[in-house]
């Protein structure tokens, strides 16, 4: 078991709390100011059944990940003309997902590259 120990933190009974700051910066035109939130969490220590929140559920990626989650999880199969073919998540992760390698040096803009360029699948 591992035990937490931090300033912040407040672990009574049950429930964890904790106190953070949050600092940023606001442009406004050419004057950038910084900005502090100041927030409080407050967790129960039993961990609960695992959920998965899936933003945009109803386009095209949600339903892609929840068909080859399900897929997978009825280990479901099917024959092509190259032989049988058994789920995986290969598929989804490697055409949809985009990793960011850098910043452009002339423009700073971020640059990406679809993952299964930098993976030999």
């Amino acid at each position: 078991k591992v035990s937490l120990f931090a300033p912040c933190l407040v672990a009574a009974g049950s429930v964890n709390a904790s106190t953070c700051r949050y600092e940023t910066t606001v442009v406004e035109g050419n004057i950038v100011k910084p900005v502090e939130t100041k927030m409080k969490f407050k967790t129960e220590r039993k961990v609960p059944k695992l959920g998965v929140m899936l933003v945009g559920l109803g386009g095209n990626n949600g339903c892609t990940c929840v068909a080859g989650a399900l897929a997978n999880k009825m280990n479901m199969t099917w024959k092509t003309k190259d032989g049988t073919k058994k789920a995986n998540y290969w598929g989804s992760l490697m055409m949809a997902s985009t990793v960011r390698l850098g910043n452009d040096a002339r423009t700073g803009n971020g640059v990406y590259t679809p993952l299964d360029n930098l993976l030999p699948m």
